[in-house]
């Protein structure tokens, strides 16, 4: 029997326009945890999921930072797995169990490079979450050699091999609790919140950031260092005469001038994604 298309993933974005030279505004797909025509309704073993990436950086980068927007059918499991760059997971919509942990939306997860970690226990509601990878290069990862006929890893191109290091704690054993766990990470989005994927002295780091804007407050006009972007989560801003509401994404390029961000009538949150730290200040 073949094996089913575990992730559909569309052709192109669903809405991009240009608001200045290296700066453009997309927006996300609709559909919520369904999908954008209740893909994940699919009648398929194992599940259906869908999945869209914005990518910061390009071929000529050395490395991508890359933003998965992935929504989940209800109940899905994911055996425990592990990713070989930094790993954030931010819930948007229904609820997602990893290992121990039932997260609701505006949880997240943060795992260091490598660090084994799971089962996904998808809710019985399904659920929409952003699986950041500060390396899109090294987000395949892998999973142990038992999970080779695992009905969810059917219909996917997954890496198999035995776990090294401090994952051979994971042996004989299908879940890990995150309590006292190394390399990994509770948190949760609150003003201010901002996570550095690294030292915080290495100017390479990738860092994620929640970020709350008053109406009418802004953050000003400047020349982007690295690539950067900007998920709308609730509210609106303008930026460049364009309006951006929840779930369009301003994506702006290294060396890129970016117009005021200015808040919208009811505020707005964000969720920032800087590359590196240069995406932080203005180029030189």
């Amino acid at each position: 029997m073949n094996a089913p298309i575990r992730s559909l993933v569309p052709e192109q974005p669903f809405r991009v326009e240009q608001v200045a030279p290296g700066v453009t505004m997309r927006r996300l797909y609709p559909g919520g945890m369904a999908g954008p025509n209740g893909e994940t309704r699919n009648d398929i073993p194992g599940g259906q999921t869908w999945s869209e990436i914005v990518m910061l950086g390009n071929e000529n980068d050395d490395f991508i930072m890359a933003l998965p927007d992935i929504r989940m059918p209800p109940n899905q499991i994911w055996p425990m797995h592990w990713h070989d760059c930094w790993t954030v997971v931010v819930v948007l919509e229904g609820r997602c169990q990893i290992g121990d942990w039932y997260m609701t939306p505006g949880d997240v997860f943060v795992a260091a490079p490598s660090m084994e970690y799971g089962p996904l226990l998808i809710g019985t509601m399904g659920c929409r979450l952003l699986e950041i990878f500060g390396d899109l290069s090294l987000s395949p990862g892998g999973y142990g050699p038992e999970y080779r006929d695992h009905p969810t890893l059917q219909g996917g191109q997954h890496v198999f091999k035995p776990r090294e290091g401090v994952n051979t704690r994971n042996e004989g054993h299908s879940s890990l609790s995150l309590e006292g766990a190394d390399g990994m990470w509770k948190s949760k989005l609150e003003a201010g919140w901002q996570w550095d994927l690294g030292d915080p002295e290495d100017a390479n780091r990738n860092i994620v950031r929640d970020t709350r804007l008053a109406a009418g407050a802004s953050i000003p006009a400047m020349t982007r260092g690295d690539w950067y972007a900007a998920l709308v989560l609730d509210g609106s801003m303008e930026v460049g005469g364009k309006t951006l509401v929840r779930d369009d994404v301003l994506l702006v390029e290294r060396g890129a001038a970016v117009p005021a961000m200015v808040a919208g009538a009811d505020g707005v949150h964000l969720l920032e994604n800087f590359r590196t730290s240069r995406a932080l200040a203005e180029a030189v």
